[in-house]
């Protein structure tokens, strides 16, 4: 049985979803509208989510490191520029995020992420 989904979205924290895989961008979604939030995307790819970024400016943002062959690097950087903070949903080691700053000093939820977890630190970050 599929959980209803609250989508209205008047008065909500708008919360970016940058993430390839079809299903963890579906459950991120959901677990982020049943927790009171406002998604944007969930996008697949670094393009869509600069655009939307432009285009809609979110409170927050989750984002997966690996987006294709591509590291979500663009999108961090970006976000970092706005003062936009983002959190990290990604199965990538402490140790392959030294390389890149902006994703090294992020809190990485890892995959699976719990929701719950997930939940608690954007509302930390917006808060």
């Amino acid at each position: 049985m599929i959980d209803p989904v609250d989508e209205s979205t008047e008065g909500r924290i708008d919360v970016l979803v940058v993430e390839d895989e079809f299903f963890i961008a579906d459950e991120l979604r959901r677990t982020l509208i049943n927790a009171g939030f406002r998604v944007q995307g969930p996008v697949a790819t670094i393009e869509d989510a600069l655009d939307l970024i432009e285009r809609e400016r979110p409170s927050v943002a989750v984002l997966d490191v690996h987006i294709g062959k591509n590291r979500v690097t663009p999108v961090a950087l970006e976000l970092k520029k706005l003062a936009i903070p983002f959190v990290l949903t990604a199965a990538s080691t402490g140790h392959e995020l030294a390389r890149y700053p902006v994703l090294a000093e992020a809190t990485n939820l890892g995959k699976p992420t719990d929701a719950a977890r997930l939940v608690a630190v954007i509302l930390k970050l917006v808060g």
